[in-house]
């Protein structure tokens, strides 16, 4: 009687079920760190940017309690805005420059690069 050479034997399916949950869970604890790290230092850089805009904003106070005339008191709030929407648009950057930085770097562990 011919004998046939045996394949081993098939990994069960709870043994799959189990490596694939051990990969994803490994995967999404990463995921989960990544993002609550993000959050921190994103909370970190709009504190950081909140104190620095109200130090501005007492600045700009202290012009508008300081001016003598109605010409500087009228030069005020043209340079006010200006530097708020500068301070603003920089801001806004750097926060989307730091999101897109955690996406990508995610994007990579989740493809498999490294």
């Amino acid at each position: 009687m011919p004998t046939e050479p045996q394949d081993a034997p098939a990994a069960s399916p709870l043994d799959a079920v189990l490596r694939a949950q051990a990969e994803g869970f490994g995967l999404m604890a990463w995921v989960g760190a990544a993002m609550l790290d993000h959050a921190a230092r994103t909370a970190s850089e709009m504190a950081a940017f909140a104190r620095d805009e109200a130090r501005r904003d007492v600045e700009a106070l202290g012009r508008l309690a300081r001016a003598r005339n109605p010409e500087q008191l009228a030069d005020l709030p043209a340079s006010y805005l200006g530097a708020k929407i500068a301070a603003c648009t920089d801001e806004a950057g750097r926060l989307a420059r730091m999101t897109a930085e955690t996406c990508e770097v995610t994007r990579r562990r989740m493809a498999g690069e490294r």
